[in-house]
């Protein structure tokens, strides 16, 4: 009996914690980050505000949980957009592809507010967004899949580790994407990122594919 009771609390915890992130995505979605405070969240929820910290020591903590999750999701989908595309692309035209795709979804569907939101908690430190950060993110691992396609098509060609060139190619896109916060909304992310890969692209292409 006490066994059932242990875990239909555990279970009861759980389910309360559940209602709270998914309340807290669909205002977030709604509203923005700043818009969106814990008497809102716990509200909407129908719980009450004690139990947002028993589970989230505060606001940005929850908001680091939903972040690495939907990193995790967008990275899946960009897996898919890159493998929609034709087998026979040059990498060149699947980087800059990808490239294009990525700031569709940054402005289109995350939007300059969120990110400016997602800089500063990853600046702070206090906060962990591993997914964001950690280089066995599966975006680190698109580039370098592009990287290695274009070796084997020999339209790239470097003597640098194709790990390490995968790790500037996503650092100069942070790079980007900052730019864009302090520069918004004069500042085309999609245009300037296509312009910026195409120079980078340079550096890596065979000396017979200098065509960008």
């Amino acid at each position: 009996m006490k066994k059932k009771t242990f875990y239909s609390r555990k279970e009861k915890a759980a389910e309360t914690k559940n209602k709270i992130y998914i309340s807290a995505e669909q205002l977030f979605s709604r509203h923005g980050f700043k818009a969106v405070n814990v008497d809102d969240i716990v509200k909407h929820a129908g719980v009450a505000k004690g139990s947002f910290y028993v589970h989230f020591e505060s606001k940005d903590f929850l908001i680091a949980a939903l972040i690495n999750d939907y990193v995790t999701k967008v990275d899946i989908d960009y897996r898919a957009y890159l493998e929609s595309l034709p087998s026979d692309m040059p990498a060149n035209d699947a980087l800059l592809s990808l490239v294009g795709k990525i700031a569709e979804v940054i402005t289109e569907s995350i939007s300059c507010e969120n990110m400016r939101i997602l800089y500063k908690i990853q600046i702070g430190k206090d906060i962990k967004t591993n997914a964001v950060i950690d280089y066995n993110r599966e975006l680190y691992k698109l580039f370098y899949d592009v990287i290695n396609k274009g070796m084997n098509q020999h339209v790239f060609q470097s003597d640098l580790p194709m790990e390490e060139i995968a790790r500037h190619f996503v650092t100069a896109y942070r790079g980007l994407t900052f730019e864009w916060c302090i520069r918004y909304p004069d500042f085309d992310l999609k245009e300037q990122a296509l312009r910026h890969f195409k120079i980078l692209l340079t550096g890596i292409n065979s000396p017979s594919n200098l065509k960008y």
